[in-house]
Order: C-alpha cells, then structure tokens, then sequence
C-alpha cells in the first residue's frame, strides 16, 4: 500500500509539474516574469519556507508573510501560489516521511482521500470568487487555526495519544476533517496545522502526523494546483522559482527536524500566523473602503 502512495504520490506531481512547465514553455501563464531582486527573495523564501514545512510548522504562513512583506504576490493569486510552490518539495517530504514513519494502510488512504476532494472542490470553488471574500476566508480560518495551536500548546485541547490506526466513527471524524483541511488550503491556510490539530484530537500519536500530513499533501496540492493552473490563477514563474528552491529547504529541514522543540516551533507559527491575519484585516479593510 505504501508503494502504491508513493507511485500516486510521483505521478500526481509530474502530471503537475510538467502542465505547468507547458503553460510557461507556450507562453500561457499572464503573470510577468519576477525581476531579479524577486527572483532573489522567491528562492530564499522557498529555502526558509521548505525547512519550518519539514519540520512540522507548515510553509504557508511562512511564504504568506514574505509574500505580503516585499509585495511579491497579490492576495488574489496567494492561494494558487501557495498550493503550486508546495507541490515538488511537498512530493520529496511524503516520500522521506512515508519511508522512515509507518501508519495503517486504511487510515491512510481514508484520511489522504479526504484531504484530496476537499482540495479539488475548494480549488475550483476558490478560482471562482473576488479577492476580497478570499482575503475575508483566510482570516477567518487563520483566527480558528490560532485557537487550535494555543488550546494545543496550552494544553486546553487533547495533544494527541498513541493510537496508529482510525476505525469506525473516529475514521468517519477524521475522513470529515482532512476534508475541510483540503478545502481550507484552497484560500491560503497551511494543512499541517489543521491536520496535527485534526488528529490530535482523535487521540492520533504524533508520530504518525508527518505521514499522513505529508502524503495528504503530495497527493492534494498537485489536484488543487492543476484546478487553479486551469482557472489561471497561478503565476506560474515565481511558483518555479520557490518550488525548485524548497527543494534546497527540505533536504536541510531533514537534517534539523530530530534537533529541534516542536512545541518552539509552534509558537513561532503562532506569531507568523497572527502577522498574517494583520496584514489580510488591513488588506481587506482597504478593500472595502475603496
């Protein structure tokens, strides 16, 4: 089962990978080509974005905040940006993951299927609506993914158990859960976030959340990112540069992920988190003044 992910999870990111290199080669991506000081700030946002995704933070938050800081992407384009940069590095994490990490087969399949339809649904429903209502959409589950991390780290929520495996109703929750997650991911918010905090709260061990986040994520992303590539949301350009520059930020987060405090780093996505959701209330707030 677990070669069987893996082959779906290469075969997804190359279907991707090579619709978006044809999209740049026939000179269909809209978005101008990054200048050279962009191109600069891309690639060590996808080295520092690639290294806090390896190690459990999430690189949304991150390349969120890079992103609005140097006005390298409009809002508008944030959620195709963000799922297409993930795709390639997201593919080599599962793969490490999938290998060294084990979980129940059925748990697996159940939980990545999940995650899957929620990101095509909300990847063709995310192309089709204003900027503003995206930017009112992120906040909102940015604000509900604060309150998850604070009640995990103090300890007002479950913070996970040692169960392997899913069945029956708990199954159900979490098939339910990484569905809204996928959905979630379309409008910007990071997935590991969301599904550390799914399956905590079904009483998950921690240890088998790097699988299962990772996989859910190799297998969505490309489906997510194909949908927006087809509503011609993603600037395809600066996408490549990340993406290929997180390749760089995974393999060093490989070597650290063992070496640091989860619970550090989750503060620290607290705090990025909360500067994302500043910057969107401002961005939203000028919106609707204009």
């Amino acid at each position: 089962m677990y070669h069987t992910v893996i082959t779906l999870v290469v075969l997804l990111t190359a279907v991707c990978a090579i619709y978006a290199l044809y999209k740049i080669v026939t000179k269909q991506d809209k978005y101008s080509a990054p200048t050279l000081k962009e191109s600069l700030i891309l690639a060590c946002a996808g080295v520092v974005a690639f290294v806090a995704d390896t190690v459990g933070v999430g690189s949304f938050a991150v390349n969120i905040a890079i992103a609005k800081s140097f006005k390298l992407v409009k809002d508008a384009e944030l959620p195709g940006f963000l799922n297409g940069a993930q795709v390639i590095p997201g593919a080599i994490e599962a793969v490490f993951f999938l290998g060294v990490l084990h979980v129940d087969a059925l748990t697996l399949v159940v939980l990545i299927s999940g995650a899957t339809l929620g990101g095509f649904i909300g990847g063709i429903f995310a192309s089709r609506i204003n900027t503003a209502a995206i930017r009112l959409i992120m906040i909102v589950a940015f604000i509900a993914m604060i309150f998850l991390l604070l009640g995990k780290l103090l300890h007002l929520l479950p913070i996970g158990g040692t169960l392997i495996a899913l069945g029956g109703l708990k199954l159900a929750f979490g098939f339910v859960g990484l569905f809204m997650a996928g959905f979630l991911v379309c409008f910007g918010v990071g997935l590991f976030a969301i599904i550390q905090a799914v399956l905590f709260l079904l009483g998950m061990s921690p240890l088998v959340a790097f699988p299962i986040m990772t996989a859910a994520g190799a297998i969505q992303q490309p489906v997510t990112t194909v949908a927006f590539i087809f509503g011609g949301k993603v600037p395809l350009r600066k996408v490549l540069i990340v993406s290929l520059f997180g390749i760089v930020g995974v393999f060093i987060g490989f070597q650290i992920v063992t070496m640091l405090s989860t619970e550090q780093l989750q503060w620290l996505l607290v705090l990025v988190i909360a500067y994302n959701v500043v910057s969107l209330i401002c961005s939203y707030r000028n919106s609707c003044i204009r």
